[in-house]
């Protein structure tokens, strides 16, 4: 090889020339000595990009129309650490390929002062200044690498790896975190389309009791709807008292951990004050890291975090208790409610006692012993239900049964096939004035009241009018004048 093109060649290793790197650096990747900045063409690492974590559907609470569950706080918590520690690793990552890139580049001018020049040993003397000059770049050339190395290597083993490990502990944490939160806003969307769809029945419910003649009763009974309404926020609201009790241990044990988490981010971040050893421009800099790492207080860090952010979430119901259309219409209230005795239609007749609720709807309902709680998440199932609007019902006192007696008939209206075209149903009371209480509610809304009561009732609510017997007018007894007649 001629002298000249090895000339050629240990010129273009200058410093001055983007220099090609083959191991963390890609091929693409240019570094300009001079102002110290990078560029990647290919890599992540030199493509910035907004480093916030991408949060899978399930994951994200507000998209799902759900109101923020304060574990769902602790979950952000973690994800914005995550996000944290992701752009330190990156600006170390970036500072360790500069440094590594600036040790090559002096490395490399220390050996091409190094290498034998027969040119400019023919030049010049043993003696000349400019031999001296070249020694001086040589050294100063040795000692800049090495300086760029230690810092390089002091980056990757202590900082970034440190930072690596917190990257991977806040990794599983996030796992268990996500994974909770995923399951936990399943459960809360079922519930939200359960108790939506509920409230839709109870809608519909008062929209068709509202209608005249038989509509009425085609749908539900708007009281039994607002039941299962009740039942199923009382079912939310249980879960949703689960997961705060849980929250309180599940809080203490984020404490320790974000604890644990900030003790490891110092250690991981005051090795940068060793760069202040080998390089004295840069101590100033490893100093303000220090204070800061100094002010960064585990204790203070979750008390902040607690006032302004976890204990705020808690504030908000997860899903409303009143207020919602119809819960306080007129036809989901009750007119009566309480024990009364049915007469068994078997073998052996015989008075049974049941719970029955005559509803504002026009529905008496039975059920065995006492009336369900809905607010306890009981069912509100009752074992027979009778629509009054189709009921005719007979007048107290009759000499023919007991003054606690009465009898309501049930006529078929619905055409339907195979049914009977009536039902006659039995009632009595502990004492006479239940007997009434009864009577008159079923009274008011009953189709047909056979009794001495006014006439032409009317149900303001349900737009029905009762039919109703005038009372006969008693007749007088004959006196002795008209017996001799």
């Amino acid at each position: 090889m001629s002298l000249k093109l090895k000339l050629q060649r240990s010129l273009s290793s200058s410093s001055e020339r983007p220099l090609e790197r083959s191991d963390s650096i890609s091929s693409a990747a240019t570094v300009n000595v001079n102002n110290a900045t990078l560029s990647r063409s290919n890599t992540d690492l030199y493509n910035v990009t907004p480093t916030d974590l991408v949060v899978d559907g399930e994951n994200n609470t507000a998209a799902l129309g759900l109101a923020l569950d304060p574990a769902d706080v602790l979950t952000d918590r973690t994800r914005g650490w995550a996000a944290l520690i992701r752009v330190l690793i990156h600006h170390f990552d970036r500072l360790a390929d500069a440094e590594k890139a600036q040790a090559r580049s002096h490395a490399a001018n220390a050996k091409e002062w190094a290498l034998p020049s027969p040119v400019r040993q023919l030049a010049f003397t043993d003696t000349s200044a400019v031999n001296a000059i070249s020694a001086i770049l040589k050294a100063d050339a040795t000692a800049l690498a090495s300086q760029y190395a230690a810092i390089q290597k002091s980056l990757e083993n202590q900082t970034i790896t440190a930072l690596d490990g917190i990257r991977k502990t806040l990794k599983k944490k996030l796992d268990v975190l996500e994974k909770e939160q995923k399951e936990r806003n399943r459960e809360r969307l079922k519930d939200k389309e359960i108790i939506v769809k509920a409230k839709e029945v109870l809608t519909k419910a008062i929209s068709f009791a509202l209608r005249p003649g038989t509509d009425a009763h085609r749908y539900s009974d708007p009281w039994l709807a607002n039941m299962e309404v009740k039942r199923k926020l009382a079912q939310a609201k249980v879960k949703h008292a689960a997961r705060n009790q849980k929250l309180v241990e599940t809080k203490a044990d984020f404490k320790v951990f974000e604890a644990n988490l900030i003790r490891e981010l110092k250690v991981a971040l005051i090795g940068v004050g060793t760069i202040s050893e080998i390089q004295s421009h840069r101590a100033a800099h490893a100093q303000e890291i220090e204070a800061v790492l100094g002010q960064l207080d585990a204790e203070k860090e979750w008390e902040s975090f607690c006032i302004n952010r976890l204990n705020k979430s808690g504030g908000p119901a997860m899903f409303e208790t009143d207020g919602y259309e119809g819960f306080d219409d007129p036809l989901v209230g009750v007119i009566h409610e309480g024990l009364l005795s049915r007469k068994s239609k078997g073998l052996i007749k015989s008075y049974k006692e049941h719970y029955y609720v005559v509803t504002a709807g026009g529905y008496l309902h039975e059920f065995k012993k006492e009336k369900p709680h809905p607010e306890r998440g009981e069912t509100v199932d009752p074992d027979d239900t009778i629509y009054l609007g189709h009921c005719s019902l007979d007048p107290l006192g009759t000499q023919d049964r007991k003054p606690e007696e009465f009898i309501l008939t049930e006529k078929n209206e619905d055409g339907k096939m195979f049914q009977r075209s009536s039902h006659v149903y039995k009632y009595i009371g502990s004492s006479i004035a239940i007997t009434k209480q009864f009577y008159d509610a079923i009274s008011s809304v009953s189709k047909v009241t056979l009794g001495v009561v006014a006439t032409g009732s009317t149900n303001a609510v349900l737009g029905r009018t009762s039919t109703v017997a005038k009372a006969q007018p008693e007749t007088p007894p004959k006196s002795d004048d008209a017996k001799s007649v």
